[in-house]
């Protein structure tokens, strides 16, 4: 056979527009597509109303408010997906997802050149033909490639991060099996009718071999089984796409297309005023139904509800958590997993349907419970496949038991919400572009500010930014740091080049205030017109909304607003990260008006450098290393001025394994600053044992917060004669002739 294949294929080369072959060979009976197409047409019902259910789902969320056009959600698609591509994929996942993913798509193109073929136009033939066909038979290997690998991967190598379900055994299944299906159909077909062009389709002549040691009717026979086998299987990899995580297909590029990817602004999502949205609801009477944050599953916004069934259970938000990787009972990845299936689950607590619509909910539910959410409620070792960190197993307490359960506390473990550091590593490596730190937040609020519970070491803290302004001290004492100083105290009205902002940090820490003290000492070496705002300034209210306290945030930036408006400037400049990003990205939210340029200390130390404001004394030629500050970097995009400002000092960074946008954070936001949940390890020690194996002597930084971090971290780690931190501030201060 293969040898009268070649001879027939060389002495044909002058025909190939001739090539082509029968679509329907051996099933062209009308019973057959009679049959086929009620098949089809009842595997695309289930599958549209698979679809229609999960739409209907996130629907029934609460507003999602976005000034972005359509273009400009279709450029950040296209942007995301081509950046995501490059820079944060896993290698190895991403070579066998490409194997799958083009092989998927030239098969599917090859069946759909097939039916149009069929039924719209004859386009199957001559050397179109033959390219499809060697391509498809090319790609399918591939595919199946890409499949073992997946396999290999997810059975053999098993990482942390990945578990494995019901439905992604199925799918990969079902998956190979078509490919393999497909081969057979061919190599049989290529067997019986002694197909001329047998040498274009490679892997269906090897496979023919075999059949051509049968009779011509028993491998007919033989693939008419096969064909209707094959289309059972196909009809059913339609109908289960929704309720598999092949579905993420739909659900992922969609959440793409919904997301705000700015990524110079990781600002919260905006809950409105706090103070009317109060005063409109008890002035109304729908008072018992006023709700702040998300109590429930049912208070998620639809886009909050898409991101949840746009997770592809990678995990790689879980492999860069600094909470999960320091043993405590949040992973990003089990808390959007665990709230959709609680979502999914309940989703039909409070609806009931009637006639036709009643059996397809029933089958909807059903398909659901089974491979969706199977796993989970099937399998009596689901906890200990969840993840190897132990409160991780755990955390899980109720999930989809009641649609009305409090998410904190009832579903979930509560400091699964308590223990994220607001650091945004999840983000930056999710695929898909899922706000796992919004969800967080707003259930902090609904703690915070409906149920009164906040973890009880930060309460002193909140209630003193409430009464004094800042959590540290007496309002009248934050600026005794300034005594002997040359510093210029703002009044009303005045007017300066740069307004320097503190920061509470910085103005009460003994430590910190070192940072303050460097900044003077440059701004007024380099002969800069700037002033202060004394004790009239107050925190900006960011540990009081990482912690859920939206409230206080907004009546502390309502405060500095009217502060800050009440001086003329041309820039303010912020040296903690976390001032400067409430100041720059979060204040517009409470008033659209405050629109002044705001930049972080490092942008201008670089900018003095520049224009040779700053007369540098290159004293210390040591190698450092640069730990980037989360709200600077990942938040801000502030990567290269500090690193730039160390060349200048004559510094040689030498780079810890994680940094720039995939540094690891300190363990300080998200509140922690003001709180110690005493479970598992400290993160700052992690960090600095990261700092350790660049065998340099200093810690650079820029950040008030991980500079106290990491000063724990290097006692804690008793490497107090090996390291010192130091801020960026007091680097520059030190160099100056």
């Amino acid at each position: 056979m293969l040898e009268h294949a070649l001879d027939v294929s060389l002495s044909d080369m002058n025909n190939l527009d001739q090539a082509s072959r029968e679509v329907l060979w051996n099933v062209s009976h009308p019973a057959n597509s009679v049959v086929m197409y009620s098949l089809f047409f009842i595997s695309l019902i289930v599958f549209f109303y698979g679809v229609y259910k999960r739409v209907l789902i996130w629907s029934r969320g609460k507003s999602f408010d976005s000034d972005l056009t359509f273009v400009d959600r279709t450029q950040n698609l296209i942007n995301y997906i081509y950046l995501k591509k490059g820079v944060n994929r896993d290698k190895k996942a991403g070579r066998f997802h490409s194997l799958i993913l083009w092989g998927f798509l030239v098969l599917l193109f090859t069946t759909t050149m097939v039916a149009i073929h069929e039924y719209i136009y004859p386009i199957y033939s001559g050397k179109f033909y033959l390219a499809v066909t060697i391509l498809s038979d090319f790609f399918g290997v591939l595919l199946l490639v890409g499949l073992w690998l997946a396999y290999k991967r997810r059975y053999l190598d098993k990482p942390d991060k990945l578990h494995t379900s019901l439905s992604d055994v199925l799918m990969l299944g079902l998956l190979a099996l078509m490919v393999i299906q497909g081969y057979l159909l061919e190599g049989m077909r290529i067997s019986a009718t002694d197909d001329p062009w047998a040498l274009y389709s490679p892997v269906g002549l090897l496979v023919s071999l075999p059949y051509n040691l049968l009779s011509t009717r028993l491998t007919e026979l033989s693939h008419f089984t096969m064909w209707w086998f094959h289309t059972v299987t196909v009809f059913s990899f339609i109908a289960l796409l929704p309720y598999t995580k092949f579905f993420h297909i739909i659900s992922s590029t969609l959440n793409i297309f919904y997301s705000d990817l700015n990524v110079n602004n990781g600002a919260l999502n905006n809950p409105g005023d706090i103070e009317k949205l109060m005063e409109e609801a008890f002035s109304s009477e729908n008072e018992d139904d006023f709700v702040i944050g998300t109590p429930t599953i049912k208070e998620l916004s639809w886009k909050q509800r898409l991101d949840l069934d746009a997770c592809t259970a990678c995990g790689r938000c879980q492999s860069v958590c600094p909470a999960y990787a320091a043993d405590k009972p949040l992973s990003p990845k089990w808390l959007i997993l665990d709230l959709r299936d609680h979502m999914l689950a309940t989703s039909n607590q409070d609806e009931k349907t009637k006639g036709p619509i009643a059996a397809l909910d029933k089958v909807d539910s059903a398909l659901i419970n089974q491979f969706t959410l199977g796993s989970r409620f099937n399998n009596k070792d689901f906890n200990l496949s969840r993840a190897s960190n132990a409160d991780v197993q755990n955390s899980a307490l109720n999930v989809g038991k009641d649609i009305n359960s409090n998410l904190a506390g009832d579903v979930l473990d509560d400091k699964v919400f308590w223990s994220c550091t607001s650091c945004k590593a999840c983000e930056e490596v999710c695929p898909v572009g899922i706000s796992h730190v919004d969800i967080i937040t707003d259930v902090r609020r609904s703690q915070a500010l409906m149920l009164g519970e906040i973890p009880s070491e930060a309460q002193g803290s909140l209630r003193a930014i409430e009464t004094r302004g800042n959590p540290f001290g007496p309002a009248e004492s934050r600026s005794d740091w300034t005594e002997g100083l040359d510093v210029k105290i703002l009044e009303n009205d005045d007017e300066v080049d740069v307004l320097y902002w503190i920061g509470c940090v910085s103005a009460f820490d003994k430590r910190k205030q070192s940072i303050a003290r460097a900044m003077v000492k440059i701004l007024n070496h380099a002969g800069v017109n700037w002033g202060m705002l004394g004790n009239r300034e107050c925190c900006t209210g960011d540990p009081a909304r990482r912690l859920g306290e939206e409230n206080l945030f907004q009546n502390s930036a309502k405060t500095n607003i009217a502060t800050i408006n009440s001086v003329k400037f041309k820039k303010i400049v912020a040296n903690c990260p976390h001032c400067f990003h409430s100041l720059k990205n979060e204040y517009k939210d409470v008033d659209s008006a405050f629109k002044h340029e705001i930049i972080h200390h490092t942008q201008f130390l670089q900018e003095l450098i520049d224009a040779d404001k700053l007369k540098i004394d290159i004293k210390n030629k040591e190698d450092i290393t640069y730990h980037d500050p989360c709200y600077l970097g990942r938040y801000n995009n502030i990567f290269e001025e500090p690193r730039e400002t160390l060349v200048q000092l004559g510094r040689k960074n030498v780079e810890m394994k994680d940094n720039k946008r995939k540094g690891k954070c300190c363990g300080a936001g998200g509140g922690h600053y003001w709180f110690d949940m005493k479970h598992g390890e400290r993160i700052n020690v992690q960090r600095v044992e990261q700092a350790v194996e660049t065998n340099t002597s200093t810690i650079a930084t820029s950040c008030p917060f991980c500079m106290q971090m990491l000063e724990d971290g290097v006692k804690i780690t008793n490497n107090e004669e090996k390291l010192v931190v130091k801020d960026m501030a007091e680097l520059v201060a030190e160099s100056l002739s």
